[in-house]
């Protein structure tokens, strides 16, 4: 992909983009954006959604995609080494508004019946345009595997440790969450799934991690086959993984190493070598029966190799400096008419080092480490897999989300409580 454009030049002199001539499919979506796949350039398209207030005008839309394209630039420049070579800012095109109320219309029944009250926003006629990380070049050549993890946060700082009889932290955010999911009827029991194994340093515990997200991926683990997305079994994606590189042990290792940066780009790995003898051992892990409280959450961790993927996502997340008590206190004294992303322009490169970073810009830079996704993509040979690693999600979280966050933590206390645990 080339830099992304200034913006300093104006929206209407923006490279004109149209789907008319080439083959699209809806990828997918979330809070704010749909993303739509263009096989033969290798491409999504991320067409912005229209604000919760209904449709922007073209200099709102404008100045929205420009403010996130800014804070995925500062922040692949801050915290992604070795040139940001894990993330990839998306460059700003114009489609017409036509264009984009016809595809509008085309996508609606494929997408999920929870995000169809936001359409399309077209007033600005503008979207971003990033590599499809879920496929490879070229893409005419078949039998490319993606993995899409949302890690979620794998380190809590120690003013939110809160703790449990003998004054142990029982649970880490993502686990007590679970419990509010199961209060919910979302899910069936909680997931075997921590991110802080993820997070942790130690390749078994990574590896049970992944492990973990095979058989209970929720909506923190997605494969996909040649751009495809494939549909969970009763098993997770145990299947899918065998498929893959015929085994799950191999394919834990693999996807492991490519977290950890032992392999990545232009550097070959070895299908070949890996023992499989045991792949069909249980290995331990926090999975347990049906409705059943699993074990502590476990808190240690050693230092990863600071060019991996995951230390540059942990480092982001370490940008909350305090407690969340504290947070909240300082956006209590907020006023209404403080921006909803004023800690965009108050984001420098190297602002990691800043002493005087506020709690609330601090936490709000976090929460978007929170809730990256991590796609490690890769197509298996006769004897080699080449791996490449990016990092995608990295939008700006609004000012709101402080409050958002104090009303689900106390949800999450409520869920926690009726099962007893800490």
């Amino acid at each position: 992909m080339t830099e992304p454009t200034s913006w300093t030049t104006r929206p209407k002199s923006l490279e004109k983009l149209t789907l008319l001539d080439k083959v699209w499919r809806y990828k997918g979506e979330g809070n704010a954006n749909v993303v739509l796949s263009v096989p033969v350039d290798g491409t999504v398209v991320r067409v912005m959604k229209e604000g919760d207030g209904g449709s922007e005008s073209a200099a709102a839309a404008a100045e929205t995609l420009s403010l996130r394209l800014r804070f995925c630039d500062t922040v692949r420049r801050t915290f992604f080494g070795g040139g940001g070579r894990h993330v990839d800012v998306p460059v700003p095109m114009r489609m017409s508004a036509e264009e984009l109320r016809e595809i509008d219309r085309l996508i609606r029944p494929d997408r999920p019946a929870g995000r169809k009250h936001k359409g399309l926003g077209w007033a600005g006629c503008l979207v971003a345009v990033c590599p499809d990380y879920t496929t490879l070049p070229p893409t005419d050549v078949p039998g490319v595997w993606c993995v899409e993890i949302k890690p979620k946060q794998g380190w809590v700082h120690e003013e939110d440790m809160a703790t449990g009889p003998g004054g142990i932290r029982m649970k880490c955010p993502f686990c007590a969450h679970q419990y509010l999911k199961l209060c919910r009827g979302d899910v069936q029991r909680p997931s075997g799934y921590c991110p802080l194994d993820l997070f942790s340093g130690r390749r078994e515990r990574v590896r049970r991690a992944i492990r973990a997200l095979l058989r209970d991926p929720q909506n923190n683990l997605k494969i996909f086959l040649d751009g495809d997305s494939l549909v969970a079994r009763d098993d997770g994606f145990g299947g899918a993984a065998k498929e893959a590189l015929g085994s799950v042990q191999r394919f834990c290792e693999l996807v492991e190493g490519a977290l950890l940066g032992d392999y990545e780009g232009d550097r070959d790995v070895p299908v070949d070598g890996w023992d499989a003898s045991d792949d069909d051992s249980e290995e331990e892990d926090r999975s347990t029966a049906s409705g059943a409280v699993p074990p502590s959450c476990d808190f240690d961790a050693v230092p990863m190799p600071k060019h991996c993927v995951l230390h540059e996502i942990l480092t982001m997340q370490q940008m909350q400096t305090t407690g969340f008590v504290t947070v909240c206190s300082e956006y209590d004294g907020r006023t209404p008419q403080d921006p909803q992303f004023g800690h965009v322009d108050r984001l420098r490169p190297n602002a990691g080092d800043d002493t005087a970073w506020s709690p609330v810009d601090g936490y709000l830079v976090a929460a978007t480490a929170r809730d990256c996704s991590v796609f490690v993509t890769f197509r298996p040979g006769s004897s080699l897999t080449a791996i490449r690693v990016k990092v995608s999600d990295l939008d700006p979280k609004p000012l709101s989300t402080v409050d958002k966050h104090r009303n689900r933590d106390a949800n999450v206390l409520l869920a926690c409580q009726r099962y007893s645990v800490g």
